[in-house]
């Protein structure tokens, strides 16, 4: 734990474009962390959700459904953090800014995902 906690404070240090990515992809996984909190009613046992773009077709569907992409949001925001932290001491800076960009395009296509089925996207 405490080698984990010097690679953030060298990254924080001398790599800012690395936080700067490491803070982008904790704060789009914040945001599709809230999104299901957001819109849930969890008083009822039910929800609406849009399943489809093509026929616009609703469905209801249990409500811990929309918490799965709080689970993946927690293992990108947290997780790929994580390992990138690690990346940037074992093979470069480089490598680990790939690794969090891909993490960020994942993210905001589950945003987007989320949002279709939530009706507002």
């Amino acid at each position: 734990m405490k080698e984990l906690a010097e690679d953030f404070k060298s990254i924080a240090k001398k790599d800012k474009p690395l936080f700067a990515w490491m803070a982008v992809n904790f704060l789009l996984s914040l945001w599709l962390f809230l999104i299901p909190f957001l819109n849930l009613n969890a008083g009822r046992a039910k929800i609406w959700a849009r399943y489809s773009d093509i026929d616009n077709g609703y469905a209801q569907n249990d409500w811990w459904y929309l918490l799965s992409f709080a689970v993946l949001a927690i293992t990108f925001g947290i997780g790929h953090t994580l390992i990138a932290a690690r990346l940037h001491t074992k093979r470069g800076g480089d490598i680990a800014r790939l690794f969090l960009f891909i993490s960020a395009i994942i993210v905001i296509v589950g945003i987007r995902f989320l949002l279709n089925i939530i009706g507002e996207g």
